[in-house]
């Protein structure tokens, strides 16, 4: 390349020596070739930092309440139920609640309300539960899963690198049980969504759904169990086993109906009407056949002392009676 720009040179000069301007752009496009053809070195890629590195010990705490979890569980027969509790900052949210009986979802309630009226008016609220095959045809809610679903998502996602911009976040409850693990956009200030789990609250146990309803002891197994108050109910006035109005001890008997109320009397049974068996009925001669099947859904009283039945079956008997009748007064 230098030996042709050389010659180059020395020709234009030869041809027109004071013709310096072509000599000057000959050289400026070959020094703008030769920039071309030179390549350029390729700078490496920067690989995104690894996961280990970014979550750090965050990973170990979730590992550790997995194994918690796996304890719990077992020690719980697989009963439990958890909320997820969302709300705007404006005022309306939702809640969703998810059942769990035996390690299987058995129902899924939702539950919506709307921002206060500045006028003072009820909240808008909207509720709903789903059970059987029709838990999660719902869109709204959270969706149903056990919390070993959970799990599994959130070691899927600590699995992978936080992006840029994000932060990454492990809450767990006093038990050490997970709730939360997600990742969310630190340059939204208000309701930023967050990708990964984050429920409310865990209750460990079985539950005691609204469907379900307590079993109203006896008054004998009240006294039996030491006649104790339920739980949770209070007396305006003191205690329930003395009365103020009289001055006098309440007894048992008082307190019990107090509780759970008198003893309903049992409905005055109403008079059974006998039923018209039609296998009771005396038989029919054998030469009048079978009677008619498709009958009329009346009831009336059938000649010749058969009892009850329809009008077609009355009409029947009574032909075959006039037959036979016929039949007696003709002569032999």
């Amino acid at each position: 390349m230098i030996l042709i720009t050389d010659r180059l040179k020395e020709q234009v000069v030869w041809m027109n020596p004071n013709n310096n301007a072509i000599l000057i752009k000959i050289t400026l496009v070959l020094i703008l070739c030769f920039a071309i053809e030179t390549p350029t070195q390729a700078q490496p890629a920067l690989s995104p930092a690894p996961s280990e590195v970014v979550w750090g010990g965050k990973k170990d705490q979730l590992n550790q309440s997995y194994k918690r979890w796996l304890k719990l569980k077992e020690e719980y027969k697989g009963n439990y139920s958890y909320n997820v509790k969302w709300s705007s900052w404006t005022g309306f949210g939702n809640t969703t609640t998810i059942v769990v009986r035996g390690n299987q979802i058995i129902e899924r309630r939702f539950e919506s309300y709307g921002a206060p009226h500045p006028d003072g008016r009820p909240i808008d609220k909207n509720r709903w539960t789903e059970r059987g095959d029709f838990i999660g045809s719902n869109p709204k809610g959270h969706p149903p899963r056990t919390i070993d679903d959970l799990y599994k998502e959130a070691k899927s996602l600590t699995g992978r690198p936080i992006p840029k911009f994000h932060r990454g976040v492990i809450r767990v409850n006093k038990e050490g049980l997970l709730l939360s693990c997600f990742i969310q956009d630190n340059r939204i200030a208000d309701d930023a969504p967050i990708k990964g789990i984050n429920i409310t609250s865990i209750s460990l146990g079985s539950e005691k759904l609204p469907n379900e309803k307590q079993l109203k002891p006896t008054f004998e197994q009240w006294v039996a169990s030491g006649k104790k108050l339920p739980e949770g109910m209070m007396f305006i006035g003191g205690s329930p086993w003395f009365n103020e109005t009289t001055g006098k001890k309440r007894e048992p008997i008082e307190v019990y109906e107090m509780i759970y109320g008198k003893k309903e009397k049992p409905a005055p049974a109403k008079p059974i009407r006998p039923l018209f068996n039609p296998n009771k009925r005396k038989p029919f001669p054998q030469h009048w056949g079978d009677p008619p099947k498709r009958q009329t859904r009346d009831l009336r009283p059938l000649p010749g002392g058969y009892g009850m039945g329809s009008g077609t079956l009355a009409n029947w008997i009574q032909k075959n009676l006039d037959r036979d009748k016929d039949r007696s007064n003709q002569p032999d």
